[in-house]
This record gives structure tokens, sequence and C-alpha cells, in this order.
């Protein structure tokens, strides 16, 4: 996610840098960070689950039980990215790429109807493997369903994930003061962190399986090209718009819970963190 607070609220040219604060905290030292973070849950991400439903005393109310709250506030800042930053960022990415006016938009849309395209088609295909199986279809069709939309869920993490890595030298150069350096990672750090367990929540045992041979290597690689500016920011930047699409979705399928899993009050204080930092961020730069 593109955090140009600079460039979106001072209306700096696309692709001019010019000074910012986060220049005295070394890219590489913000990468590492949020490297490690996401690392951490993800290979930890069944132990973690578990701690969360030991801790979570649901007798008490929800605005202090402290996984809920947590969530919730983490669902609040990517609502308000999403909402404050990510459609505004797609004119910023569009003028970047130097297409046409839309380009980024089209390519969000694109990437959108792929995601939902893969997962019609996975649910076709399932379905039509069990049409032998009368009365017992609707079972075996959500089985499978369930594993199909695991790996869907998987493989959108890590593509999502990689992306974030890989743009991270563009976006971190556009960073505008100290707080949107700490704005940023801890965004980052919690959203992807909780996409993380969502995606474990579906099948534990897999993604305990697959994590360290599949997710770690990647995430990886896609550290180490972010730190070497391997890729064109064309590229990435083109990848990244075609998943600013599915980023909407998820962020209000997954972060964004029922009432009865949020707590309102958590939800609203880490939207008006995000508007209010993001604020701060702008007057200091």
């Amino acid at each position: 996610m593109l955090s140009l607070f600079t460039q979106l609220l001072a209306a700096a040219p696309a692709g001019t840098p010019g000074k910012s604060a986060a220049a005295s905290f070394p890219v590489e030292l913000g990468l590492l960070l949020l490297l490690l973070s996401v690392l951490l849950v993800v290979l930890r991400a069944r132990l973690l689950l578990e701690l969360i439903s030991r801790s979570d005393n649901r007798s008490r109310a929800k605005a202090f039980r402290w996984p809920t709250a947590l969530q919730s506030f983490s669902g609040g800042l990517a609502a308000a990215y999403v909402l404050l930053l990510l459609l505004p960022e797609l004119n910023v990415i569009t003028a970047e790429l130097r297409g046409p006016r839309f380009l980024a938009f089209d390519l969000a849309l694109a990437g959108l109807l792929i995601f939902k395209g893969i997962q019609h088609y996975c649910f076709r295909r399932v379905s039509a493997d069990f049409d032998s199986q009368a009365e017992w279809k609707f079972v075996g069709v959500k089985v499978a369903e369930k594993r199909s939309n695991f790996h869907i869920s998987l493989g959108m993490f890590i593509a999502y994930s990689s992306l974030i890595l890989l743009t991270f030298p563009f976006q971190y150069s556009h960073l505008g003061s100290t707080l949107s350096v700490a704005l940023y990672l801890l965004t980052f750090a919690l959203h992807l962190g909780f996409n993380a367990l969502a995606v474990c929540e579906e099948d534990e045992h897999r993604f305990a399986k697959l994590a360290p041979r599949l997710v770690v290597p990647i995430l990886l690689v896609a550290s180490v090209f972010a730190a070497l500016k391997v890729l064109p920011n064309q590229i990435s930047l083109s990848a990244f718009a075609m998943l600013a699409g599915i980023v909407i979705y998820n962020v209000f399928q997954v972060e964004v819970r029922k009432p009865e899993n949020t707590s309102f009050i958590w939800f609203v204080i880490g939207s008006l963190t995000f508007s209010m930092l993001g604020a701060f961020s702008f007057l200091s730069s």
C-alpha cells in the first residue's frame, strides 16, 4: 500500500519525492522491520490463534477483550487507509505510470475480475466433480470449496505481501515525516499480520505446513529484490494497481468483521488514529 502522504496531500509532481524525513531512517531497516513482523506472525500463526482463543474472555464486554480490541483497531486502520489513501493513490500510480487518466482504476478492476473469475472457476470445477453424489453433493462441495478457497487466499496473501515488500523503497521515499513512517509500519504490520491469521484460520494444518516451505522463501526473495531494486517501478506499480481492487475487497471482507466480532469503539479509534496521524504527517512535512 502506497503511503504517499506528501504527494497526495501537497500535490507534489509524481515521481519527485524531494526531501523526506524518512531519509534519516534507512529504508533497509524499515524493510527489515516490516518483513520480520510479517514472518513472525506467519511462522507462529497457529500459536497466536490458540493464544487469542485462550485469552479471549467472552464474559467481558467486547471493548475490554484485547484480541477483539486489537482486531477491531487493525480493521479501523485498514478501512481508513482504503477510503482516505488507497483510492486517491490510484491517481498517483496513474501519474507515475504516465498512462491514461483511469489506467490504475482499470488495472484495479481487472485484478478484481480475475480474482472473482478464479473463485467462480474453482467453485464450478468443484461442483462438477461432485455431481454424481446426489444428496451428498452439498457436503463434498463444501469441503472441496473450503480447500480451494484456502489455496486462493494463500496465493493472494503471498502475492499481496510480496508486492508490498517490492514497492517498499518507492513508497518509503515519499513518506513525509517520522509519524508517517511509524504509521506505515504499524498499519502494515497489523494489516498483513491479521491477514495471515485469517488465512491460517481457514486451514491451520495446511498453513503450518506450507508457511515455512512456500510463504517464507517467497517473502524473503521479494525483500531481497526490493533492497536491490531489481524490478522497475513500472512493473511493480502496475501489478500493485491490479491488486488494489482485491485489497479493497479483502479489507472489507476479512478485517471489517461482523458486529458480533467487532468492538465499534476500537474500530473508530483505529480509523481516527490513521486519519489524525495522516494529517499530522502532512503538517510536520
